[in-house]
């Protein structure tokens, strides 16, 4: 059997027993669960062992007032976000403020009407149901947050600890290797370890992406020449595949403050992603320029190019992307939501631009 739901609990403080019945009669006849008490030490004790939705609470009244036992809800961490509507005959402006400067949420002036009492008790437990579950949804994205922190963490482990393993392997037999002997099983071989090194790329990003998000990744912030960085991502790369040429152009050097291990990751992405979308034969082409604020970075390919519409999202995660000119889809994976969120975190920007005939520019830029 299903419950229906919880009745909003009022405590109602007041020491004249008139008033007291009153109000309980009258909320108890709206479905309120009500609990009535004549002082103001009762009303501590009755909200500290139950604390209550929301507290009807008279001013004037003897050993301690109405202002006095607010402010100390107020301090008293389990009921300081309980909502207080004063009850007070005192009608004066000076009374009114001083209600709200210890921390009440409303007032009703004496002689009250029913209407008026019920619509603010309806608007404040209203608001005092809807804070709680707010709370407790962020409650569970929290915990939500820290699972799939602790998810991703787990995967990239469970993947690093035997790719490690085959890494070191394969090092080890390329090492051992006669190469004069057998140059077909050395080309292999340097594939594969090829391979194992991008998996763990791979692995790295997966792990750095969520890192970024959460802006727990440090950067390691150090006086860099990207021209050099750009010159050893090229020098990296170009081996890889040798029917597309990778040329270098624009600035001689060009210094800027960033974590160049970082960055040098996101020039292996870009031009990765460049070498993966050209075509056999032809070239990519990487610019730099600079000016008295900013460094730039442009890697230009000749592939089919990006979609008009499908531009804005490029750089989310896993995005589904129509090229241009094949009218295909490609996912974006993770390399280009890497690339966007450590340029950010150096408070720079990225984007794509066509080229001109076909294919697509992307850039990057850093202040200095």
């Amino acid at each position: 059997m299903t419950e229906g739901p919880t009745r909003s609990s009022v405590l109602v403080v007041d020491d004249t027993i008139e008033n007291l019945q009153l109000l309980s009669r009258m909320l108890e006849t709206q479905g309120y669960d009500v609990r009535p008490v004549t002082t103001g030490r009762h009303a501590l004790q009755a909200a500290m062992s139950d604390p209550p939705d929301l507290v009807l609470l008279d001013v004037s009244m003897p050993e301690m007032d109405g202002f006095e036992v607010c402010r100390r809800f107020k301090q008293t961490p389990t009921l300081c976000e309980i909502p207080v509507i004063f009850l007070t005959a005192l009608s004066e402006t000076d009374h009114k403020l001083k209600a709200f400067e210890v921390g009440g949420a409303d007032y009703i002036t004496k002689p009250f009407q029913v209407e008026e009492v019920l619509a603010r008790v309806h608007v404040h437990t209203g608001l005092q149901k809807a804070r709680g579950e707010l709370v407790r949804s962020y409650q569970r994205l929290k915990a939500l947050e820290r699972l799939r922190e602790d998810l991703v963490q787990m995967v990239v482990h469970d993947m690093r600890s035997p790719l490690m393993g085959l890494m070191g392997l394969l090092d080890l037999m390329k090492e051992q290797l006669d190469g004069a002997s057998s140059e077909r099983f050395l080309e292999d071989l340097t594939a594969a370890v090829h391979a194992a090194d991008s998996i763990n790329r791979m692995a790295n990003t997966v792990l750095d992406v969520s890192r970024l998000e959460e802006g727990k990744l440090p950067l390691d912030r150090q006086p860099h020449d990207l021209v050099a960085l750009c010159r050893e991502t090229v020098a990296r790369l170009a081996p890889v595949d040798r029917t597309r040429s990778i040329e270098l152009a624009g600035a001689a050097a060009l210094e800027a403050v960033c974590d160049g291990e970082l960055v040098g990751r996101v020039l292996e992405n870009l031009v990765s992603n460049a070498i993966k979308h050209t075509p056999p034969g032809s070239g990519i082409r990487v610019t730099t320029a600079g000016d008295a604020s900013h460094v730039r970075v442009a890697v230009e390919d000749h592939g089919p190019g990006v979609a008009p519409e499908a531009r804005s999202k490029i750089f989310d995660k896993f995005a589904a992307v129509e090229l241009r000119t094949q009218h295909a889809f490609h996912s974006a994976g993770l390399g280009l939501a890497f690339c966007k969120l450590a340029v950010e975190a150096h408070g720079g920007s990225i984007g794509l631009d066509c080229a001109k005939d076909h294919g697509s520019v992307f850039w990057f830029a850093l202040p200095r």
